[in-house]
């Protein structure tokens, strides 16, 4: 196979990352919008003007962190006011008090207080009583019952991008972030490190409490050789249960160009995600008082996918030719020869520019480079589209890419990175610096997810696009899958504490199960 070798400081002549953002497609979403809250809330109450909400999270150490604030939580103003006492007063699964714990005086509480216990379990009910004073023209007297919950546990899977690369080639990465524990959200941001280095983040990414989103970035490499990607779900609000698993990690070789290309992937996990069972007794004087337990089971299919076409060469010797939007895409898949999802669609945004690069390569020497992009959307499945071409000082056509992408993102939503936008949404002027924050539902609606595809043993997705001008391009690639079981078991462990101040001994108990079918293939030519 025929290789073009380039001059790599020529070809990144004018990064895209410089581009200013002008150009937000209208399926983008404020990040400040949430696309959905669920989950056990936080309670809340009110005495006159004074309003107070309390948090209990519970901790994978068996610590539960109790809040109360006048105000909202993990919000940088200042609560109003200043809490003068707080009472905690924990229940029995059959509503009766155990005992009542006083926190006084608070004169430099503000109007935020909390503090900890190791005697709660999951999903007990405790009372929280506040003395709030600077509100009113007394002290306000505040009660609300609040459940105690998970803390969230944010895990970083379904890493998905190409095993090889061009050099200076955007390189679409996705990985999906789920909320393991079902009780409670949490905001993150999605950090994506090559090499072990920061490059790229989405801001403000919040995961509903069992819910699943996708993080998609656009990087591109100035190297050659093997490179390491990582994507971490970072700064945890509030603080993670686990931090072991939010991180994903995995290797791309980036190269010169190939004359042609053509590269898959397949994802699918079917199964309990996990399934927790949790347990709880309090006793007194050896007696047991209260007993509880409880068992969570999340079961579902987790689906990613991705497909790449490419070509590329010397004038003459490929169908490579510029991208005119708008572009229509026809795409479809089968699964064991039988049809299993198809959509067509137009893609309409998307960016272009034309500049001075000067360069030897194909027998001539290039005066300009000229380069497009586009992407869309449909229901759970991104388009993306990237074209490159060198003219010489007579406007010839020397050497040309070109090259069209289809990626299946997991979750609900999917939010974009700085250099995701910075790439597909922007026009060449100025300097793109510090986009606003967005998502995308993965579906035709908020409320439909797009199901996933039945899985059997070959997967064949193909793809046919036809420009404004006229302009044919596609491809197809047949990828064999494997289905692999995978099973973890954490037995039941029990942790004792205790006696407290109040005489009352605690045990509590958890163990978990992940069982689930793990259904993957890829292919490359």
């Amino acid at each position: 196979m025929k290789r073009i070798v380039l001059i790599m400081s020529l070809l990144l002549s004018l990064p895209p990352v410089a581009w200013s953002q002008t150009n937000v497609p209208g399926y983008a979403v404020s990040s400040s919008k949430r696309y959905r809250s669920s989950g056990v809330g936080n309670a809340t109450g009110r005495a006159g003007s004074a309003t107070m909400t309390a948090r209990a999270l519970l901790g994978k150490d068996g610590n539960t962190f109790m809040e109360v604030t006048t105000g909202t939580f993990d919000s940088p103003t200042t609560p109003p006011g200043s809490f003068g006492k707080v009472q905690f007063k924990p229940f029995t699964s059959a509503g009766n008090a155990l005992f009542a714990q006083n926190f006084t005086p608070l004169s430099v509480a503000g109007g935020y207080y909390s503090f900890a216990s190791s005697s709660l379990y999951r999903a007990e009910q405790i009372q929280l009583q506040g003395n709030i004073s600077g509100i009113d023209n007394r002290t306000d007297v505040v009660t609300v019952i609040e459940t105690v919950k998970l803390r969230p546990d944010l895990t970083a899977e379904g890493l998905i991008f190409p095993s090889s690369a061009i050099v200076s080639q955007p390189v679409n990465i996705r990985a999906n972030i789920v909320e393991l524990n079902g009780d409670a959200a949490a905001t993150t941001s999605c950090v994506l490190a090559i090499d072990g280095s920061n490059v790229d983040q989405v801001n403000n990414v919040y995961v509903d409490a069992g819910g699943s989103v996708t993080c998609a970035f656009a990087y591109a490499f100035i190297t050659t050789g093997s490179h390491t990607v990582q994507v971490t779900a970072a700064s945890v609000v509030p603080a993670d249960w686990d931090t072991s698993n939010n991180s994903a990690s995995g290797t791309i070789t980036v190269t010169n160009p190939l004359a042609q290309h053509a590269e898959a992937s397949f994802r699918d996990l079917n199964g309990q995600f996990p399934s927790d069972t949790n347990s709880s007794q309090t006793s007194y004087l050896g007696n047991v008082i209260d007993a509880y337990s409880s068992t969570l089971q999340s079961s579902g299919d987790d689906q990613n996918s991705f497909v790449q076409f490419y070509s590329a060469g010397c004038a003459g010797s490929t169908n490579a030719a510029p991208w005119h939007l708008p572009v229509h895409v026809a795409y479809s898949e089968k699964m064991d020869g039988t049809s299993v999802y198809s959509f067509a669609d137009n893609v309409t945004y998307g960016n272009s520019f034309t500049t001075p690069n000067y360069m030897s390569l194909c027998n001539s020497t290039a005066a300009t480079y000229s380069e497009q992009y586009g992407s869309d959307s449909n229901d759970d499945h991104w388009i993306f589209l990237y074209s490159y071409q060198y003219y010489d000082k007579a406007a010839n056509l020397i050497y040309s890419y070109q090259s069209v992408e289809s990626t299946r993102d997991a979750g609900e939503v999917t939010y974009f990175s700085s250099g995701y936008q910075c790439y597909y949404w922007t026009q060449p002027s100025g300097y793109c610096t510090s986009p606003s924050d967005y998502y995308a539902w993965n579906s035709s609606s908020p409320t439909i997810y797009t199901p996933a595809i039945p899985v059997g043993s070959t997967w064949l997705p193909s793809l046919t696009t036809q420009d404004v001008a006229g302009n044919l391009f596609s491809g197809s690639i047949s990828v064999p899958l494997t289905a692999v079981p995978f099973t973890n078991i954490q037995p039941n462990t029990c942790y004792n504490t205790g006696p407290d101040a109040n005489g009352y001994t605690y045990q509590t108990c958890s163990s978990f199960i992940t069982n689930y079918i793990a259904t993957m293939g890829s292919a490359f030519n």
